[in-house]
């Protein structure tokens, strides 16, 4: 008699538990923790889930079964699911939340609901006229799913007379699963002497007909003379392009039966693997860092590397990896940006050949699914990738380098799990028993106060590779400027004759301002009216070359305004300075000079960020103009002058990072700077001349920084000295959104008292209709987090039962930023 087997499903749906389903025996070896199987979730929706746990010691009387296993190997390893439990209990999230996160989503594919008219079914009873329209259309196509209906009856959520149609039986549904994940193929020609003495009679009927196929067997022949068992597998496209044959002169010769095709499924990452570097040549510094980076390693401690811009941390990051391969064990490289990636892919390239996947968004799911694939059958040795790379699945894992290990696009800030990657490498590694390397010329105060209590190894380097002398710095004074008018548009003097010595000498400019569009508003001058977002309040920022106000929040856009909505004046006039207003100014005043622009707007997609760096790595562009992609790691040989336009906007900003923030983005784009054989020079805008932090950049003194912050922050109770969390609520009823926010405080305050803080509105307080409010929880780092966060879990849970406030959307945002 078989016993009963059950196994606990992850579902990809936002529940705080696992599912039960039967096993039935005809799987039972196939089904393993780790593997996809499809299961019938609710009523009539499909999944893919992932297997938890299998036991038969539960028997669940009503259990639903396994419907089928889309693999026969394991997709999620054990270091996998030790990391999936860490996030879901320390950011407070559904392992079905952590699942949608760590997977593509083709791995995962789930149903879509099919609507069928039913033809043969005659109903005499009353049709609304919504319900006509949804007849008449599925009529005409026979079958549609929800979206598609929608769009073509106008019926805006056409669900309830679907419903209504079911029940009529005018219209059934059907689940069919998407099969999301399509492979790419090489065709190949497969050819013998065998299969050509078998069909001779074709042969000799083409000889005199068909010259372009004559020429085709010829060379096929000659070519199975040369091989070692008289049977060749070549490239169909390669042989058409060989003899320039059409594709009908190959199929000919199949369906004659001379040749055979040959399907196999290629990779979509094949670089060329010739010419590799040799490993990299460190100098006295570099080697110097190197041995107290392994020395670090051997105390199984975290290291922080802080090593000042163009000290050749890359060249110590690529020893460490060889290192870890020739003992067989596997690489991941961490980068923030998709930004660097392009860059950084040449650089390793050289080093690993085809032996280095990438892996960020800007690939296609596709793409992200194969190297997903690829890493569980061991075709990597190391991965180079984005903050969702964490999630691959690695099985031998000897090193994590987290490169520009302060940034915050490590951050996933939406949707859950709102995970720091950078945290998550350092308990990753602890799962594997890796070692791992955090690198930043401008370390953050939590990374660099772990240094300074001896729970990472800090390792310094401070001087640039080939002693090269960091940029000289100098900081102009917009006041003084503006008020001689001297300034030419938003250009200081100082910085118009730097940039012109700079072109004279056939060398390159960077300028940048942290903000894209034109302008980042409109005004009108009579009344002080400004544009606003009518779904968030926030003003709309003007984009002069699409002619249009857009709202980075919510992505609203409409026409320039010419007449004040308020006052009726035609006095409009646009306030401030981004990308697009700085590369219009540059032309008028450079005439001569090749400009481009990079930020989110020029750069959306992956081809057109790498044309821009290509261009600018190949002098085709003399004057770079850009937002904070352009602080970020980038290399280039002959840029000579960074300018900074405003450095008051990062300043000014009320968050108690501002400082920080302030000081790495302005350390990190100077930085760009000289990082060859010559000396750059930054030039610094700015109404702020004795501002602590300008003179701190200045020094290039990260310490003072970092000591003037740490204080700051125990005596304001932030982070690293304090724990952090922000309870975020949105509504689209303001009233409703605070008796909420006011509730949870109260529950929460008779335990935390005032460790709990709010609510408050946040600097934008609404955002695609919703209203926002948080809560703020700080908390000594001797208490309990885990029962915190019970406590917040909880309390929301007793919030959500009150009717009143099943609206109400909450984000426990861990470790904010």
């Amino acid at each position: 008699m078989s016993v009963n087997r059950f196994a606990d499903i992850i579902v990809p749906v936002p529940l705080n538990q696992n599912f039960t389903y039967l096993i039935p025996e005809d799987l039972v070896n196939n089904v393993t923790i780790g593997t996809r199987v499809i299961v019938n979730f609710g009523k009539q929706k499909l999944y893919t889930g992932i297997v938890y746990n299998i036991h038969n010691s539960i028997v669940v009387d009503d259990a639903k079964e396994i419907l089928d296993t889309p693999d026969i190997k394991t997709i999620v390893l054990a270091p996998q699911l030790k990391l999936w439990n860490w996030i879901a209990k320390y950011y407070c999230c559904s392992l079905g939340e952590v699942m949608k996160a760590a997977l593509p989503s083709n791995l995962i594919p789930s149903s879509e609901s099919e609507f069928y008219y039913n033809c043969e079914n005659d109903f005499n009873g009353k049709i609304s006229l919504s319900e006509d329209k949804i007849i008449s259309f599925l009529r005409n196509v026979k079958c549609s799913n929800i979206t598609k209906i929608a769009d073509a009856t106008g019926i805006k959520f056409p669900i309830k007379q679907l419903q209504q149609l079911q029940q009529k039986k005018i219209v059934s549904v059907n689940q069919q699963l998407e099969k999301k994940y399509t492979p790419i193929y090489k065709k190949l020609v497969l050819f013998s002497n065998s299969m050509l003495e078998k069909n001779w009679s074709a042969y000799e009927s083409i000889v005199n007909r068909a010259v372009k196929q004559k020429e085709l067997i010829e060379y096929l022949i000659s070519e199975t003379l040369i091989s070692s068992n008289g049977i060749i597998e070549i490239d169909s496209k390669e042989l058409m392009q060989k003899f320039n044959a059409s594709k009908s002169s190959i199929d000919s010769l199949e369906k004659k039966g001379i040749i055979q095709y040959k399907k196999i499924e290629i990779s979509r990452f094949v670089f060329d693997d010739e010419g590799r570097h040799k490993s990299p040549i460190l100098s006295n510094v570099q080697q110097n860092a190197y041995e107290e980076i392994l020395k670090g390693f051997s105390e199984n401690k975290p290291v922080l590397l802080h090593g000042v811009t163009s000290s050749g941390k890359t060249e110590i990051y690529i020893k460490l990896i060889e290192n870890v391969i020739k003992n067989g064990r596997q690489a991941l490289y961490m980068l923030p940006e998709i930004a660097l990636t392009s860059q950084m892919i040449r650089r390793l390239r050289k080093h690993f050949g085809n032996k280095i996947g990438v892996y960020h968004s800007k690939y296609s799911l596709n793409n992200r699914s194969e190297v997903y694939q690829s890493l569980i059958n061991h075709e990597y040795d190391v991965i180079l990738g984005v903050r969702s790379s964490i999630f691959l699945p690695f099985d031998n894992l000897g090193i994590i380098i987290v490169d520009e290990e302060h940034e915050n696009s490590y951050k996933q800030q939406n949707p859950d799990p709102r995970y720091n990657a950078r945290d998550m490498a350092i308990v990753l590694a602890g799962i594997h028993k890796s070692s791992i390397l955090l690198g930043s010329a401008t370390p953050s105060i939590e990374s660099y106060h772990n240094a300074k209590v001896n729970k990472y190894f800090l390792v310094e380097i401070n001087e640039r590779f080939g002693k090269i002398a960091l940029p000289e710095i100098n900081l102009v004074d917009l006041k003084d400027a503006y008020r001689r008018k001297i300034m030419k548009s938003h250009f200081h003097p100082v910085l118009i004759e730097e940039i012109e010595k700079v072109l004279n000498s056939g060398e390159q400019v960077v300028l940048f301002q942290n903000r894209r569009g034109y302008s980042p508003f409109l005004e009108c001058k009579n009344c002080g009216w400004v544009p606003q977002c009518e779904h968030c309040n926030v003003s709309l920022t003007y984009h002069k070359y699409e002619n249009s106000l857009v709202c980075h929040y919510c992505g609203h856009k409409r026409y320039p305004v010419s007449v004040c909505e308020s006052c009726g004046s035609k006095n409009i006039v646009t306030k401030g300075l981004g990308t697009e207003r700085i590369v219009d100014e540059v032309q008028q005043i450079f005439p001569q000079a090749r400009v481009a622009r990079l930020d989110y707007d020029t750069a959306s997609s992956k081809k057109r960020f790498e044309k821009i760096l290509r261009d600018f790595e190949n002098q085709k562009t003399d004057i770079l103009v850009g937002t904070q992609m352009v602080t970020k790691g980038l290399d280039f040989d002959n840029l000579r002058l960074v300018g900074i336009l405003n450095a008051d906007n990062m300043l000014n900003f009320p968050d108690f990072r501002a400082f920080e923030r302030s000081y790495q983005l302005l350390a990190q784009v100077s930085g760009r700077a000289g990082r060859r054989d010559k000396q750059g020079k930054v030039i610094i805008q700015t109404y702020s001349l004795k501002h602590p932090i300008l003179k701190q950049v200045f020094d290039n003194d990260y310490a003072s920084m970092y000591k003037d912050q740490i204080t700051e922050r125990a005596l304001f109770r932030y982070p690293p000295n304090w724990n952090f969390i922000i309870i975020k609520l949105k509504n689209k009823d303001k009233n409703k959104l605070y008796n909420a926010a006011r509730s949870l405080v109260f529950i929460l305050k008779k335990v935390l008292h005032q460790r709990v803080l709010g609510p408050e509105e946040p600097l934008v307080n609404r955002i695609s209709t919703y209203y926002l409010l948080n809560v703020h929880v700080r908390f000594e780092k001797n208490l309990s987090s885990g029962k915190i966060k019970e406590l917040i879990v909880n309390s929301l849970n007793q919030i959500k039962q009150n009717p009143e406030f099943r609206s109400i959307r909450f984000e426990i945002d861990v470790d904010p930023i």
